[in-house]
């Protein structure tokens, strides 16, 4: 990710997190949403589970893209247990390098984050999750073929 200080000033790399990987929303009718961001919106179903179904958005020429993770739409069941029940939003995910995600776990418990990792082998990447100040869920993904 590139951020500029302001007009004019150089781009620098904010943090290891790049591009947004998937958005995921809690949905009161999940099927209801799948059908209408399917058959409206025009998104094909990637990832079904019980609770959560993810829609492919775009390709991603990326390590995470090119391992089988496209930039999703993540609709989740909202009767599945989140910490800040008041959200619309169950999590927003950036991408990071797989050689990073270490490094960031590190990073992100100095600044006092509980930082929680979990494995998709589906999508061959591993992540990082932890909160923001106001209870959001943030996820921290990195492609990793050894997780297949």
């Amino acid at each position: 990710m590139v951020s500029r200080e302001g007009p004019g000033d150089a781009p620098r790399r904010a943090t290891a997190a790049g591009r947004i990987a998937e958005i995921v929303l809690r949905v009161n009718d999940l099927e209801k949403m799948v059908t209408f961001y399917r058959d409206v919106v025009g998104l094909p179903v990637a990832h079904r589970a019980p609770d959560i179904v993810f829609l492919k958005v775009a390709d991603l020429d990326t390590p995470l893209g090119r391992g089988g993770h496209p930039q999703l739409l993540g609709l989740v069941d909202r009767h599945r247990p989140l910490d800040e029940p008041h959200s619309t939003l169950d999590h927003l995910a950036f991408e990071i390098d797989r050689a990073d995600l270490d490094d960031e776990r590190e990073r992100l418990g100095r600044l006092g984050l509980t930082v929680d990792v979990e494995t998709f082998g589906w999508a061959h990447a591993r992540a990082l999750f932890f909160n923001d100040p106001e209870g959001n869920r943030v996820e921290f993904i990195a492609h990793d073929g050894s997780a297949g």
